[in-house]
C-alpha cells in the first residue's frame, strides 16, 4: 500500500483543510467541487467521494414523524438516518 502524507492547514476563519495533489485526484477520478465524507475506520479515517442516488420514499405523516423522532433521538439528521437505514437493509439483503 502506498502512503501519502498531506499537510492539514488552517484557514483564517479557523476551519481546517487540506489540498490533494492533482495526480491523486486524477487517479481517484475526483474533481474540484466533489463532496467527500470521512468514515471512521480502525482508529483512523477513510475519505470517500459522496455519490448521490435519488430514490422515492412514501411515508404517511405519522410514519414520517416517527422516523424523524428516531433520527433526532440518535443525534442524526433525517437524511443521515435514512441513509443508515438503507445501508442496513442492503447489507442484510445481500
Amino acid at each position: 500500500m502506498k502512503m501519502l502524507e498531506i499537510e492539514v492547514k488552517e484557514h483564517v476563519n479557523g476551519e481546517l483543510y487540506f489540498d490533494l495533489p492533482d495526480d491523486l485526484l486524477s487517479v481517484l477520478g475526483w474533481v474540484e467541487g466533489d463532496e467527500i465524507k470521512f468514515v471512521e475506520q480502525d482508529g483512523g479515517f477513510v475519505v470517500k467521494k459522496v455519490k448521490y442516488e435519488s430514490i422515492e420514499v412514501n411515508f404517511d405523516d405519522e410514519e414520517l414523524f416517527t422516523y424523524m423522532k428516531h433520527a433526532h433521538e440518535q443525534g442524526l439528521s433525517f437524511n443521515d438516518w435514512v441513509e443508515k437505514a438503507l445501508e442496513r437493509f442492503i447489507k442484510h439483503a445481500d
